[in-house]
């Protein structure tokens, strides 16, 4: 029972992070599509702004899916599982920390700008 339970949670985890992914894109293509008729150098900011927004609806949603994969590991409790989960872990952890450290560093240049 229990069991069922923790996979019925993580798959809603993983599709509620599918949710934030396509929300982070729509909005993201919702607000590029305005800088393909301005000229490069005017839309250059912008479309930074753009992927720095779209990264952090990217992270969120990688953080959610650690916590999919938590739970998918705690109703399998294989060795070979946890292997695959740390690889899982580290790629999402190191990708969302390069993200995060662009949208921070995006975020003092328009804080000095």
């Amino acid at each position: 029972m229990i069991h069922e339970v923790l996979e019925g949670a993580a798959l809603a985890v993983d599709l509620t992070a599918v949710v934030v992914m396509l929300i982070g894109f729509g909005i993201a293509l919702v607000r590029f599509v305005p800088t393909l008729i301005r000229p490069a150098g005017e839309a250059i900011l912008d479309i930074q702004i753009i992927r720095c927004s779209l990264g952090t609806y990217l992270v969120f949603a990688l953080e959610l899916m650690i916590i999919s994969d938590l739970l998918h590991s705690i109703v399998t409790r294989s060795m070979e599982d946890l292997y695959f989960l740390a690889g899982i872990v580290a790629v999402r952890t190191i990708i969302a920390y390069f993200l995060n450290k662009e949208i921070q560093e995006l975020a003092e240049h328009r804080n000095r700008h």
